[in-house]
């Protein structure tokens, strides 16, 4: 039907489709943003740059882009893990890479590396990470073990055990700690702990 109202209705889906298209090309032919580049200063006084990962195109137009969020030195200053964080449109969670810095200078990115926090092993040869629903054990040549424990809260280690303190569905008691041995997570045992472990030592 040639009425005026259906001509003035497909005359503002083509214009909307003109504009759609016309934004999508602009996101893909806009020039990427250089990633910022962070100094990371090894033992010996060596001064590396470490860039974070390349922008990812938005779906809305423009760039994704990362920045630094954490930065984890191992307790003897050989290691560095920093902790890129991406400004994605995700409302729950924002992606996480993890990249480490090898005595020499070398940067390595870790596979699997979408998680919240990290923590070091006391001899700086392991690294924790506690993601959604999965604790991931890297050794400093990213080979990578895990371990699935939904509910994680918080880590925290001692040598060659680390503890997880998790928090079930349902669990009106306190936090279950659950221990494992590093580097196989052979379960060691679990006991309760009231309260958030937030910034306190609790692994015994």
């Amino acid at each position: 039907m040639n009425t005026p109202a259906a001509r003035s209705g497909l005359l503002r889906q083509a214009v909307a489709t003109t504009l759609t298209l016309g934004a999508l090309a602009h996101a893909q032919t806009d020039t990427p943003p250089t990633p910022p580049a962070y100094p990371v200063t090894l033992i010996g006084g060596r001064v590396v740059s470490v860039s974070a990962p390349a922008p990812d195109p938005h779906p809305d137009g423009g760039w994704m882009e990362w920045q630094l969020d954490q930065r984890q030195p191992s307790l003897d200053g050989r290691f560095h893990a920093l902790l890129f964080r991406q400004s994605s449109n995700n409302p729950k969670h924002d992606p996480i890479v993890v990249h480490l810095v090898k005595p020499d200078g070398r940067v390595l990115p870790l596979k699997n590396g979408d998680v919240f926090d990290v923590t070091w092993m006391p001899d700086g040869q392991y690294l924790l990470g506690r993601g959604n629903n999965t604790l991931r054990l890297w050794n400093t040549s990213g080979g990578l073990r895990t371990r699935v424990l939904p509910g994680m809260e918080a880590l925290d280690v001692k040598p060659g055990v680390v503890c997880v303190a998790t928090l079930p569905a349902g669990n009106t008691v306190g936090l279950i700690v659950q221990r494992f041995h590093v580097p196989s997570l052979r379960p060691l045992g679990e006991y309760t702990i009231t309260g958030v472990p937030t910034n306190r030592r609790f692994c015994r």
